[in-house]
């Protein structure tokens, strides 16, 4: 009640202030033409000392409102424009006449630049130049241990979420340069989470050229953004990083450090950490870019990576191998660290890394399972209670370059190989019940499971635009995977069956699967501008994929050992593919239309070996693709059609039992899958009214699908077998929409909605029943953000989930998840050197069983103390869990299955955690590049 009543206040304040303020108004044209000058910058300073009051864009008519003036004072409007000289006048608002009318302000052309024409204190806040936004770091006051994050936060139109990605004007920040050079390798986060914000002097905005070049289609629409930021004088080089150590309640702790050096050319990042927190050392973002494991993001990343978040911790995984944290099963988690990071750029031109990362991982998980099988009036329960202990290790090398030869010319080439392995003892309790029959079994299952992965790859791309003619490029591509995984799986049975016969069965085998697989493609694109309206797209495209998959299982003997071979669950299976795609299109561009109609010709051979068969499959596919992409300024039409060969283990036709309770079983017999694709993609952004609307829509139509046909017997054992079949349909839709309010630096204010919408129906085939079934999963979000004065910080979102599965079949019955979830955050700066944050999210889940809560509120809470010099040193007093009543159970519907799942997570601790940030040498003290004190 009491943050309501604050709230309520804040904005009675703000709206009586508003009522107290005055409003200036003109227009902006060329002094010649008398045209009007679209997003020229009208800056209001007190003239008195040169200190912002507020500042607008001017429309595309050139007219300009600016409200929020203070009445009888003394101000000066400084209006600039790119190319032309700068106006300035000064005025005084009265209370009498609160709304001043300055007329046309006719500019004149001036071929000075703007930093050459203005002085120091009346650089305007944001100027436009051509496709170039530059910011002015000193307009936007920011916390005297503010990072560039926090100064982007201030900028219109930049959008910043908690995992640190960022969007401009709706669009994503690709890469983050410094000074123009490519200086933190491509990771956007590297420096907007450890460079101060104190050292900026411009932040300059424009699209990624590169990935225009890379894309091969010149759609604006759909490449990112990259940001320039400009360091201030003399702070060129330096060094900063963090250590922190902390121990809590329960036997808890972390501790960690990361320290980054740089030298114009080179940086060198090194890092460490442990803890038993149920998360990585470092946040995702911390140690995949802050501590720069994955510098080649515009270089096309070399690693597979992931990262995941629930409601008890999160998790990181490159290339299949957990390196820290949590995983998707749940549990408990034990995590440490350690690895370096090294990026030299020794001119604009080139550039070139090497790193390392080994991640160890124990986990602790204890889940049970609830699964529900509905058809008819019968219910078929499975009920799993399992308990596992869980260890990974991991290694990832890598290395790369990023080449300029000349200016017409770019090389890329990095690689990187993960070393990993994984052993799981897990303990299994499990029963089935028939709500019609009763029992059906009981038995336990003991597993020890060894995985072990080898994977390596390579990408290498080359493109190359024309020095003659504007438009002509050529890109060539390449990339090579080899990826060997090794898993044994030993399996003790023992169940006794009690319908519709009581009979006992235990058994006890190994089952090795050995899958080495190669996949390696190249690729080749060329652009050329026929005539002035019409441009000529072709490419081509070779990829070859070889699998083989042996699976050896063997029987235990009387001695304990696994020596008795058993033909009937072992296979031997390779396969090898061969598909070449050429692609042809013209392009046929009429003002801010294009049209572009095309073709791909596909020929693929494949070669499927399969032991237990007396012939070899072969499958041969030739196909004329028909393609077609419609540009209307930010509106995207397309569609496509692809051909897609079933994945390879749904072809061998042999039983995997691993878990006596779900076998699966392949079909050689499969067919590739043909879908149809459509799209229509809209994007609106206004500059001058911070607003960003996107919105979505698609459709696919399959024929030859792959689906699982069902079968589960009288003992409830669920067999799984796929099939082809046609007339599979979905609709996806999303609609965002976003605004801010950030002319008032003071208060600043955003909000965004939007939902999404997604219709599938698809056969369901089980136990010999047939029918259409049509899943609907509905979504819909709202967020507001608020920050008055860096004092008080506000962020709320509300997320609605409806998710629901109707049949034909009237066998099978109607299924329903309803899902609410509300998160709160809120951050208080007062008295000076503390800081209150806390946060608060509720849940709510329909499908959560009887005598089991439906609603989860969890709460954590914090107090931070800034203290030494700079505010360097910070020690956080926090609770996990205040109310002590934190879960992970999560439910979900699938075809005619309802799952839910209990995992064990951590409960209420406190910790104490002293953070000692080491800031880049040489930084002012300046903030924002103004003397500011901050007060409370």
């Amino acid at each position: 009640m009491r943050k309501i009543l604050l709230i309520c206040s804040l904005s009675f304040l703000c709206l009586y202030a508003s009522s107290q303020q005055g409003t200036l108004t003109g227009k902006v044209a060329d002094s010649s033409a008398k045209t009007p000058l679209g997003l020229a910058t009208v800056t209001v300073f007190k003239a008195t000392d040169t200190v912002l009051v507020t500042y607008r864009l001017s429309t595309p008519d050139g007219d300009f409102r600016v409200p929020g003036l203070p009445l009888g004072v003394n101000c000066r409007v400084v209006i600039s424009y790119s190319g032309y000289g700068v106006f300035r006048k000064e005025f005084t608002i009265t209370a009498g006449q609160p709304l001043l009318d300055i007329g046309t302000v006719y500019m004149m052309p001036d071929a000075k630049s703007l930093d050459e024409v203005l002085v120091i204190a009346e650089r305007p806040p944001v100027v436009v130049k051509k496709d170039t936004i530059e910011f002015n770091a000193s307009a936007f006051r920011t916390l005297p241990n503010a990072l560039v994050e926090d100064l982007l936060k201030k900028l219109p139109g930049v959008q910043v979420d908690a995992d640190g990605n960022i969007l401009v004007n709706g669009k994503p920040v690709n890469r983050i340069l410094v000074d123009g050079k490519v200086f933190f390798g491509d990771d956007p986060k590297m420096a907007t989470r450890n460079l101060p914000a104190n050292i900026i002097d411009k932040v300059q905005v424009a699209d990624d050229k590169e990935e225009l070049m890379r894309s091969g289609d010149d759609n604006m629409n759909n490449i990112g953004k990259v940001i320039n930021i400009t360091l201030k004088k003399g702070i060129k080089k330096g060094w900063f990083g963090k250590l922190y150590a902390g121990g809590g309640t329960g036997s808890r702790y972390e501790a960690g450090g990361i320290a980054n050096i740089f030298r114009d050319t080179l940086q060198v990042s090194v890092l460490g950490y442990m803890n038993n927190l149920n998360r990585p050392g470092f946040s995702y973002n911390e140690l995949m870019q802050a501590g720069g494991f994955q510098r080649t993001r515009n270089n096309t990343v070399s690693n597979s990576t992931s990262v995941w978040t629930n409601p008890s911790g999160s998790g990181i995984s490159i290339n299949g191998v957990n390196f820290g944290g949590s995983q998707g099963g749940g549990g408990i988690s034990t995590s440490k660290g350690a690895g370096f990071n090294l990026n030299h750029a020794p001119n604009t031109k080139n550039s070139f890394y090497a790193q390392y990362f080994y991640g160890n991982v124990l986990i602790d998980r204890q889940a049970n399972t609830f699964l529900s099988q509905y058809t008819s009036d019968t219910v078929i329960n499975n009920n799993t209670l399992q308990t596992a202990n869980v260890v990974t290790n991991a290694h990832n090398i890598g290395a790369g370059a990023k080449l300029k030869p000349d200016s017409v010319t770019t090389i890329i080439f990095n690689a990187s190989y993960t070393l990993g392995s994984q052993n799981e003892d897990r303990f299994s309790d499990i029963t089935a019940f028939n709500t019609k029959t009763g029992p059906l079994s009981d038995g336990d299952l003991l597993q020890f499971n060894d995985d072990r992965l080898r994977y390596y790859r390579h990408v290498f791309t080359y493109t190359r635009l024309s020095k003659k003619e504007s438009g002509r490029r050529v890109s060539l591509s390449h990339n090579l995977e080899m990826n060997n995984k090794f898993n044994d799986y030993a399996t003790e049975s023992d169940i006794r069956f009690l319908y519709p016969v009581a009979f006992d069965s235990a058994y006890e085998q190994l089952r090795r699967e050995r899958i080495p697989r190669t996949d390696a493609n190249v690729v080749v694109n060329y652009s050329d501008p026929l005539w002035k309206n019409i441009t000529l797209r072709t490419g081509a495209r070779y990829e070859y994929n070889g699998l083989k998959n042996t699976v050896n299982t063997f029987n235990s003997s009387t001695g304990g050992k696994y020596d008795m071979h058993n033909p009937g669950l072992s296979s031997d299976f390779s396969r090898a593919s061969n598909k070449v795609v050429v692609l042809a299109g013209i392009e046929f561009k009429w003002k801010e239309l294009a049209i572009t109609p095309l073709v791909r010709g596909l020929y693929q051979q494949v070669h499927n070996d399969l032991a237990s068969l007396p012939a070899p499959i072969d499958q041969k596919i030739s196909r004329l693709l028909p393609g077609l992409a419609i540009v209307y300024k930010q509106l995207n039409i397309s569609y496509n059609k692809e051909v897609t060969l079933p994945y390879y283990s749904y072809l061998i036709p042999v039983s995997d039992n691993t878990n006596p309770y779900s076998i699966t079983v392949g079909n050689p017999a499969l067919r590739p899958s043909e879908r149809h694709n459509a799209s229509v993609n809209y994007f609106f952004n206004d500059t001058k009214r911070n607003l960003t609307v996107g919105a979505y829509v698609s459709a696919n139509f399959t024929e030859n699908d792959v689906i699982q046909s069902v079968t589960v017997d009288e003992k409830g054992v669920r067999t799984s077998y796929p099939v082809n079949v046609d007339g599979s349909k979905s609709y996806y839709m999303n609609l965002n929409i976003n605004k801010q309010y950030k002319n008032n630096q003071k208060f600043i204010f955003s909000w965004n909605t939007g939902n999404y919408m997604n219709r599938s129906r698809t056969r369901l085939l089980f136990n010999g029943e047939s029918g259409w079934q049509t899943t609907l999963n509905y979504g819909h979000w709202a967020g507001v953000n608020l920050n008055w004065n860096d004092k008080v910080e506000w962020n709320t979102n509300y997320n609605l989930g409806y998710n629901t599965t109707g049949y034909t079949n009237p066998a099978f019955r109607k299924l329903n998840i309803v899902t609410h979830t509300l998160g709160q955050e809120v951050i208080v700066r007062w008295p000076k050197h503390i800081i209150w944050e806390t946060q608060c999210s509720y849940s709510y889940n329909s499908s959560i069983p009887a005598g089991t809560p439906k609603e989860v509120v969890r709460w954590n809470a914090a107090v931070n103390i800034t203290m030494l010099k700079d505010e360097r040193g910070v020690l956080k007093l926090s609770v996990f869990d205040l109310l002590n009543r934190n879960n992970n159970i999560y439910a979900y519907a699938y075809n005619n299955v309802k799952t839910v799942v209990y995992n064990n997570v951590l409960s209420q601790y406190f910790m104490a955690t002293f953070t000692y940030n080491m800031r880049a040498m040489g930084a002012s003290k300046k903030v924002g590049g103004r003397e500011r004190f901050f007060l409370f």
